[in-house]
């Protein structure tokens, strides 16, 4: 629902793209395109090169290009050598070539005789042990040229590489505690693995969680997934492929699978690439690594952020019941008193729940004024319980307006603050200091962007 018509984007504008995604370096490439043919993949209508960025992608209110935290995270793009039309397919990688939770090389096959690293292995888990046989594992040298391809580090909240500090930098209280939850599930899972007996190609229990993060953090920003066997969803890192660069908006491609026919190849199964519209020669191939998913994963997982996404949204209330306490917590009498007895309003918002199948949804703001029809429908609700004489539909506008200054005030920095520290650091250029020290304030970069586009999302609220 939308309690708000009138749309802006606050310091923000256009819809750049970018990734993490770059090889290690001009020395990797030749030996991994060397690989991609041996294995079959066919590339001929492509080539990697230095990926630019649009320097429009994050201006400030005045219409000022400021520096974007992507800047440092673009690397290698995928561009056409040759005319292509829509519908026609662009590259393939056979399945044999990939990565899945099935093994080296099973590509998007049945899982039947698969060994998980542990019990109870999440899908990326099992991805991330077979990324390690691929790097440590009896099969290592077959895929020595795909591994050295990789990036060396993946610099996210989620990564390992940054320390608290750096995390609470993202401020808004959903992005901190998912980077926390993630980073103690993946060092537990580390010490478990280490006292399991280690991780393909050995080291100690320090180098155990520092291959086990890295393999993590390959696999959830360049992982694609793909229905196989009636529908059945697997993961599979598939190279090359993973080299293109996001889009949020109008990717040119998309991948999808198809067996050949015919020839020489008949039966083999592979990941392709397709033109969803016409791109001439020399264009950059870009795709949606999610759709329709706000900036939070991007950041959290990929490091990057990827433009303004009118898909972004931030979380007001965790469920219902958080909601209803919130409510009958906030909006008193003039003497004071409860209206809304806290009883009364988890017993609505259990209702509510129960109606929508919804109880446990995080429940969100969106651009444009877009809020989860059931939060709209239950504030509607007690509105009409105790201010009858009311707009109950312009009550509930104000009621998401009061959370989302709360929000915002609940944060160290305000917007202002933000945008003027990332316009200091476009005029003063690359940051100097050491390489730790640079690290850092790319961190810190990403970070306020981060937060200042989430604030953007609750002030165009407030003032829309």
């Amino acid at each position: 629902m939308r309690l708000s018509e009138s749309l802006f984007v606050f310091y923000f504008s256009g819809a750049g793209h970018t990734t993490r995604r770059a090889m290690r370096g001009t020395s990797g490439s030749g030996p991994f395109l060397t690989w991609c043919a041996s294995q079959g993949c066919d590339l001929s209508k492509v080539e990697l090169r230095e990926s630019t960025r649009d320097s429009k992608d994050f201006v400030n209110d005045a219409g000022d290009a400021i520096g974007s935290a992507d800047d440092s995270a673009r690397g290698r793009g995928v561009y056409t050598k040759v005319d292509i039309k829509a519908g026609e397919h662009i590259l393939t990688v056979p399945y044999t070539a990939c990565i899945a939770q099935g093994g080296l090389g099973r590509g998007a096959g049945s899982l039947d005789g698969a060994t998980p690293p542990f019990e109870n292995a999440t899908p990326a888990e099992c991805l991330a042990w077979n990324l390690l046989e691929a790097r440590g594992g009896d099969k290592s040298e077959t895929w020595k040229a795909y591994v050295e391809a990789l990036p060396v580090s993946i610099d996210s909240p989620t990564s390992g590489l940054w320390d608290r500090k750096e995390v609470a930098e993202l401020q808004v209280s959903e992005a901190v505690f998912k980077a926390a939850l993630t980073l103690g599930k993946d060092g537990k899972a580390a010490k478990n693995i280490a006292a399991r007996g280690g991780i393909p190609g050995g080291g100690d229990d320090g180098e155990v969680a520092k291959r086990w993060s890295w393999a993590l953090a390959c696999v959830r920003s360049r992982a694609i997934e793909l229905a196989v066997d009636g529908g059945t969803k697997q993961s599979l890192l598939v190279p090359f492929v993973d080299m293109l660069n996001h889009m949020h908006v109008e990717p040119n491609t998309e991948w999808t699978t198809t067996t050949v026919d015919g020839s020489e190849k008949e039966g083999t199964t592979s990941v392709v690439i397709v033109a969803k519209k016409d791109i001439p020669a020399g264009d950059e191939l870009t795709i949606s690594y999610a759709t329709e998913t706000s900036l939070d994963s991007f950041c959290l997982y990929m490091g990057f952020l990827g433009g303004h996404n009118q898909w972004d949204s931030v979380e007001l209330f965790k469920t219902l019941r958080h909601a209803a306490k919130w409510y009958s917590q906030t909006f008193k009498s003039e003497q004071g008193e409860t209206v809304v007895d806290l009883q009364k309003a988890f017993a609505v918002a259990d209702a509510f729940g129960k109606q929508t199948g919804r109880a446990d949804d995080e429940l969100r703001l969106g651009w444009g004024g877009r809020v989860a029809d059931v939060l709209v429908d239950m504030l509607v609700y007690f509105n009409k319980q105790i201010m009858p004489d009311e707009d109950p539909e312009k009550m509930a506008a104000h009621a998401v307006k009061v959370r989302c200054d709360e929000l915002l005030t609940a944060m160290p920095t305000t917007p202002d603050a933000d945008l003027e520290w990332l316009e200091k650091m476009s005029k003063d250029g690359d940051a100097t200091g050491d390489a730790t020290e640079k690290a850092r304030m790319e961190r810190k970069k990403l970070a306020v962007e981060y937060r200042l586009r989430k604030k953007g999302l609750l002030m165009h609220f407030i003032e829309g």
